[in-house]
C-alpha cells in the first residue's frame, strides 16, 4: 500500500512539472519571437540598434547601415495566459515599421498627419498603415499592426521556423517600403 502511494506521489510530481513547463513555455513565447526576429533581420544585413521592453511590449529597431533604412518592431504576446493560449491559440500583436532618413522629415510628417486625421482610425486594427517620425534623427516611418499566430512559427519546444518568419516580415517590409517611397516621390 505504501509503495502504491509513493508511485501516485511520483506521478503527481511528474505531472506537475509537465504542466509547470507548459506555463513557463507559454509565458516565454514573446521571448521566442524576439529570438526569431533578431536573427532574421541580422541575417538580412540589418544591425540591431535598439532593444527595450516595458514588460508587456518589446521594442526592436534595426538599421541597414549603408542605406540607413530602418525597421522597427513592437511585439506583444496576446495570449500569455495558458488558458487563453489553449482556447484561442498563441498570438502576438506585431507592429512592423519601415523608415527612411530624409532632410524633409518635419514637413513630410505634418503633411501625412493632416491627411490621416480621423476620429475613426484605430491604429491597433490589423492592416491599418500609420505614419510616425523621429524628427530629431530625421526619419519618417510607416507602420502596420498585424496578429501573428505564434504556433505557425514555433514548433515543438523552442524550434523556430525562421524561413516562414522571414517571409512574413520581409513581405510586410517590402509593402511598407513601396508605400512610403510612393508617398515620398508623389
Amino acid at each position: 500500500m505504501q509503495e502504491d502511494m509513493e508511485a501516485v506521489y511520483v506521478e503527481l510530481v511528474q505531472s506537475s512539472w509537465k504542466k509547470y513547463e507548459e506555463y513557463i513555455h507559454n509565458k516565454r513565447m514573446d521571448d521566442l519571437l524576439i529570438g526569431g526576429v533578431i536573427p532574421v533581420m541580422v541575417g538580412d544585413g540589418y544591425a540591431l540598434i535598439d532593444l527595450s521592453s516595458d514588460g508587456i511590449n518589446h521594442y526592436l529597431r534595426f538599421e541597414q547601415l549603408d542605406s540607413r533604412e530602418r525597421i522597427i518592431f513592437r511585439l506583444t504576446n496576446l495570449s500569455e495566459e495558458l488558458v487563453t493560449a489553449k482556447v484561442l491559440g498563441r498570438h502576438a500583436q506585431v507592429v512592423i515599421g519601415y523608415g527612411e532618413h530624409t532632410q524633409k522629415t518635419q514637413t513630410l510628417f505634418e503633411t501625412f498627419k493632416s491627411e490621416m486625421k480621423s476620429a475613426f482610425l484605430d491604429t491597433n486594427e490589423p492592416g491599418v498603415v500609420t505614419v510616425d517620425a523621429d524628427v530629431t534623427a530625421g526619419y519618417i516611418y510607416v507602420q502596420v499592426s498585424l496578429i501573428f499566430d505564434l504556433d505557425s512559427y514555433f514548433r515543438e519546444g523552442y524550434d523556430i521556423d525562421y524561413l516562414l518568419l522571414r517571409k512574413h516580415i520581409m513581405a510586410t517590409v517590402q509593402s511598407l517600403q513601396k508605400y512610403l517611397r510612393g508617398r515620398l516621390n508623389a
